[in-house]
């Protein structure tokens, strides 16, 4: 493989794994901002806003866990890489190609967690600021205006 692919996979890899990281801290933080939330005797939702803010806590809650999927499904994804990479130095075929197939399928995997993460990190978010702008909007409107 050319030495500018091999650059751009790495920095490819090294892209997707941040990103994991940020999202997952997303998913953390606004977790936490939520629970804090709920502790707060003035913050009190009602009908369709509370629906939303309970559909926002429960996917931020999921998201976390899907994050914490997607990173451990990319430290197999590494893991068998570098066991095939070790397979094709002592030319052992059959069990390159069996190390080649699991990262393939660890990879894919991670893809899917990453886009789901993203879709339930996004419909945590929402349900989040809906419920937070349902408690607080006379408040944060009346100081701003």
């Amino acid at each position: 493989m050319g030495e500018k692919f091999i650059r751009w996979q790495g920095y490819s890899m090294g892209q997707l794994t941040f990103v994991l990281n940020m999202f997952f801290g997303l998913s953390v933080g606004a977790l936490a901002f939520s629970f804090s939330l709920l502790k707060d005797k003035e913050f009190t939702l009602s009908s369709c806003p509370k629906l939303s803010f309970q559909i926002g806590l429960v996917s931020l809650c999921i998201s976390v866990f899907v994050s914490c999927a997607a990173v451990i499904s990319r430290l197999f994804d590494f893991r068998y890489t570098a066991q095939k990479v070790r397979a094709d130095e002592k030319e052992e075929i059959e069990e390159s190609s069996i190390f080649k197939y699991k990262s393939s399928l660890f990879g894919r995997l991670t893809w899917r967690l990453f886009w789901i993460q993203v879709i339930i990190l996004g419909i945590g978010l929402i349900g989040l600021v809906v419920g937070v702008l349902s408690g607080y909007g006379d408040k944060i409107w009346r100081k701003c205006f």
